[in-house]
């Protein structure tokens, strides 16, 4: 099955700037949704139309089961943007509202960022500064407030209508609405100990939901001595591709592991994709051997734009991410990367990196090679 998010109403910019990302998130929700406003501010400051978050930018747990216990209630297909007369209706969310103190340091946090000219570190438009004017997150009446008690999805509403900005929320964790999940997944009748959904949610300029996607292919990896990992013990997988229509053009939202999985990104292309999302916390080891290899071929045989939104360094000592926010370009052209663990340059965080998307390049790059076509009408024999 696809889903696909559009409305007449909606205009592609065929040239705009997008910015990309690079974040430490740790278990402190507060923080983290501060740090995306810090995100936010320096997008809108330096004219850009979306912004890209990397997986898990709201929460990063040491352990699975630390994440269940912090996911954020369960987002039904009701609560998602939908047309009414070519315009996307007002919904209720069942999300629960943040205090306004939380609302109040966002929405300050994103106007301090986009006003001033921060000092850029590591040339990357990096803004890793603190606003001493700004109201304190701990400091007062919330000082009582648990991880628990902060929607993830209420703050992201308000980053994107106090900034403007259409978000791309490479991952948060749902709880799903079924202990074991869903009954097309295969570990469902395995365990009765509630599971998530690793989320990836589009939400435009006004905060509306426009598309949300479920992980599709939950990562495994076993290095002995290096990193042992299952994401299947705490989280059920989806099963719907999901595109979206945005002002950059039309996109096909997957996540991290996905992009071992080239099929999807085919299927992803037959239904309009033109710019593919990643957004993702790989390890260390894996990303040193297959990060940009793995985004340049997608791109490349998809002849579409690639962001991927990345987790850079160690939020407990239990885990350390790759970094390397990346943009490729339909040739295969990374057009913008913010650096990571193996890069001489220190890296910071919050940081992005920004790049044009340039449709008018991708329709030049697939008429003056037609893959696409080309794939369609192939046979192939047993």
């Amino acid at each position: 099955m696809s889903s696909t998010s559009s409305s007449t109403s909606l205009s592609t910019t065929r040239k705009c700037v997008v910015a990309v990302a690079q974040m430490c998130s740790t278990a402190d929700k507060v923080q983290n949704l501060i740090d995306i406003a810090v995100c936010a501010g320096r997008s809108q400051h330096y004219g850009a139309q979306m912004l890209f978050l990397p997986e898990a930018c709201g929460f990063m747990g040491a352990t699975g089961a630390e994440t269940v216990r912090n996911a954020e209630p369960p987002i039904g297909n009701d609560l998602i943007a939908k047309k009414k007369d070519d315009q996307f209706s007002d919904h209720e969310s069942s999300q629960f509202k943040n205090p306004s103190w939380l609302t109040e340091r966002l929405e300050h946090t994103i106007r301090h960022n986009a006003a001033n000219d921060i000092e850029d570190k590591n040339t990357k438009k990096s803004a890793n500064d603190e606003d001493v004017s700004a109201p304190s997150n701990h400091s007062t009446e919330e000082k009582g407030t648990t991880t628990m008690k902060v929607s993830l999805v209420d703050g992201l509403q308000t980053i994107a209508r106090a900034s403007g900005i259409w978000i791309s929320a490479g991952g948060i964790h749902v709880l799903c609405n079924e202990p074991g999940g869903d009954d097309k997944d295969p570990d469902a009748n395995r365990t009765e100990q509630p599971r998530v959904y690793n989320t990836h949610l589009i939400l435009d300029s006004t905060g509306e939901i426009r598309a949300l996607y479920r992980k599709i292919h939950l990562f495994e990896v076993s290095i002995p001595g290096q990193v042992e990992l299952s994401e299947r013990k705490h989280t059920a997988p989806g099963h719907e591709i999901v595109l979206c229509d945005t002002p950059i053009g039309r996109i096909g939202v997957t996540t991290c592991y996905d992009v071992r999985f080239p099929e999807l990104y085919v299927k992803l292309v037959e239904q309009g994709a033109q710019i593919l999302l990643v957004p993702s916390a790989f390890t260390v080891p894996t990303g040193k051997a297959h990060w940009h290899l793995l985004l340049r071929a997608r791109a490349v045989e998809s002849q579409s734009y690639v962001i991927a939104a990345a987790q850079y360094g160690s939020p407990h000592p239990k885990r350390s991410s790759y970094g390397h926010s990346l943009v490729v370009d339909p040739w295969g052209v990374v057009v913008a990367d913010a650096g990571g663990v193996d890069s001489a340059a220190d890296i910071s965080t919050p940081s992005i990196v920004t790049a044009e998307i340039d449709l008018d390049h991708l329709d030049s790059i697939r008429q003056r090679l037609p893959i696409q076509q080309n794939r369609a009408s192939a046979q192939y024999e047993k």
